[in-house]
């Protein structure tokens, strides 16, 4: 009866994941008292909210549930964890990156400088949050539909949120409001990795692949980026099969454990550079 209601059997256990965590969050807003204590336990949570931060992808790219309803109400329990409301996240990545991510002037995820060099880590990551959510109102011109569900469900989620903030400012702070920030921050951060510096307009050379067994469990598949950027519809747990199809058209300094070595290369010039 419960796999019934996934498209995909295996997504139980993020799915199960996302409302553990959920009902935890709740559980320590509401019963801890202690401030100390209250910041411990969101701090301990951060790992399992930085694994929901990469499952909201795949979940955007392929729904988790059948029914469009629970769709949404995890992607409201999501919102809490992630600071990404249903839709944003369609809008500013599918529309705005995977369409245009060989097309700087467009590129939601835009790692070039106006005079065409590369932005370092931190400044791709706080422009890229910074217009996370102003990105989604011309994105969804002449998308009806998408721009109402956008604005109905995000204003939907700043009441909940602001909810609970008038009702214990601190606690909502601690739980919610700044992990928030930090997960839409870790968001665009991991995105650094995926094209930073690369050519533009072949699949095999524009994106790198983390195959990392510990990054890849722990972000339900996301460093097989370039198998993303070929199939983004694809699911999950079928990225590792595909990415070893082609895996022999891609550079192997493109691919490996850490991004591979053309990364590790160039961020160890830059500190060459700085020093």
């Amino acid at each position: 009866m419960l796999k019934t209601l996934f498209r995909n059997p295996v997504d139980i256990w993020p799915a199960a994941l996302i409302v553990a965590l959920f009902a935890g969050l709740f559980a320590i807003y509401a019963y801890v008292d202690n401030i100390w204590w209250m910041i411990a336990a969101s701090v301990l949570l951060l790992p399992a909210r930085l694994s929901i931060v990469a499952y909201n992808h795949n979940h955007i790219h392929s729904f988790t549930f059948v029914s469009p309803a629970l769709n949404r109400v995890l992607e409201i329990m999501m919102f809490f964890q992630t600071g990404t409301t249903p839709f944003s996240g369609t809008l500013n990545h599918i529309v705005g990156h995977h369409a245009n991510y060989f097309n700087p002037k467009l590129d939601t995820l835009n790692w070039t400088r106006p005079d065409g060099s590369t932005m370092g880590a931190h400044e791709f990551t706080i422009k890229a949050a910074l217009w996370h959510y102003p990105s989604c109102i011309p994105l969804s011109r002449g998308k009806k539909a998408l721009r109402r569900n956008f604005i109905v469900y995000t204003a939907l989620c700043a009441v909940l949120l602001a909810a609970v903030t008038i009702y214990d400012p601190v606690a909502s702070l601690i739980v919610f409001i700044v992990p928030m920030l930090m997960m839409i921050y870790m968001l665009k951060y991991a995105a650094y990795a995926h094209h930073s510096g690369l050519p533009m307009g072949d699949d095999y050379t524009g994106s790198r692949t983390n195959t990392g067994r510990f990054y890849n469990w722990l972000t339900w598949n996301a460093g097989y980026h370039a198998a993303h950027h070929f199939r983004q519809a694809l699911h999950w747990s079928q990225l590792p099969a595909y990415h070893a199809e082609l895996a022999g058209k891609m550079p192997a300094e493109l691919q490996g454990k850490g991004w591979g070595t053309q990364l590790a290369e160039r961020r160890a010039r830059g500190r060459m550079r700085t020093a």
